[in-house]
């Protein structure tokens, strides 16, 4: 898609209509078409797609030779990627060592394949579902914090691990950009410093309240220098009859999200993206249409 901002401009290729619609029986095999995932995702107007890596073991397949060859074909036509590392049974900030060594190794195995499309970013979950789960306890903040201080600690070692890895591999650290997700901002953002990664700034995450008291605007502000990728869905945390609801990956205009400001902070921090959809292909190009305005 052009437009005057020189955004690039991407959504998943893997939501659950397209998956449903990918899948196909092949001598016995479960097989997943996602080459044509990525064209029907380009064809409707994006110019940028980001890849999900959890494929890489649930269904290999997906990144055979000939899709990876398809793919750098389709940079060579001006289409960019971004790839998701795995999140699923990941745990970087796990305190059982053996948790947290197999999750480094599991997270950084794919790249040797994907490197290939030179991805614009590789996006990283510091932390996983007991990050969430420390997250969403009815305790003490102090006490909270404390296990937070822990599983960071956790997160940052396995971020130095991942990042020499990939560095080595012949990936820019700054390639690496560690996203907004159900973790404090403050500890994701000291991680990134201190190993000169890349933020993902995740704005459903944000405005659901998973990353802190802090608004989409100000998260940008705070990471601007360094700010590698945009997750965009839509988001409320809300009280509604008495009792706390919370969504998130709404497409734009079910939430929260003020769409003015955050394209202007945007623009005054110099970003040109990617910035990605995650929704699916049909909300995704309903929410393109609702910023075609402020492109």
């Amino acid at each position: 898609m052009g437009n005057k901002t020189g955004l690039r401009l991407g959504a998943t290729a893997l939501s659950l209509e397209g998956v449903l619609g990918g899948l196909k029986l092949e001598d016995g095999a479960v097989l997943l078409d996602y080459p044509q995932l990525v064209r029907k995702t380009v064809e409707n107007g994006f110019n940028h797609v980001e890849l999900s890596a959890d494929l890489y073991y649930v269904l290999p397949a997906s990144f055979s030779r000939k899709n990876i060859e398809e793919w750098v074909s389709m940079k060579d036509k001006g289409v960019t990627f971004s790839v998701h590392l795995p999140i699923w049974s990941i745990e970087l900030d796990s305190p059982v060592e053996d948790i947290r060594a197999a999750s480094v190794s599991a997270v950084v195995k794919p790249v040797t394949v994907l490197e290939d499309i030179k991805p614009l970013t590789y996006v990283l979950h510091v932390a996983g579902p007991l990050a969430a789960e420390v997250n969403r306890m009815e305790a003490n903040q102090e006490y909270k914090r404390l296990f937070f201080e822990v599983l960071a600690s956790n997160a940052s070692r396995s971020v130095e691990q991942i990042v020499s890895y990939m560095t080595d591999a012949g990936v820019e650290s700054r390639r690496i950009a560690l996203e907004s997700i159900e973790f404090p901002f403050s500890k994701t953002l000291e991680i990134a410093e201190r190993f000169d990664a890349s933020i993902c700034i995740d704005t459903g995450h944000i405005l659901a309240g998973y990353s802190g008291g802090l608004s989409i605007e100000n998260a940008i502000k705070k990471c601007s220098e360094r700010l590698g990728e945009i997750h965009l869905h839509d988001a409320y945390r809300r009280v509604e009859e008495g009792r706390l609801v919370v969504r998130d990956h709404l497409p734009l205009g079910a939430g929260d999200l003020n769409v003015e400001s955050f394209f202007k902070v945007l623009r005054e921090a110099g970003f040109v993206g990617p910035i990605v959809f995650e929704l699916g292909l049909n909300d995704a190009r309903a929410s393109l249409s609702r910023i075609a305005s402020f492109l």
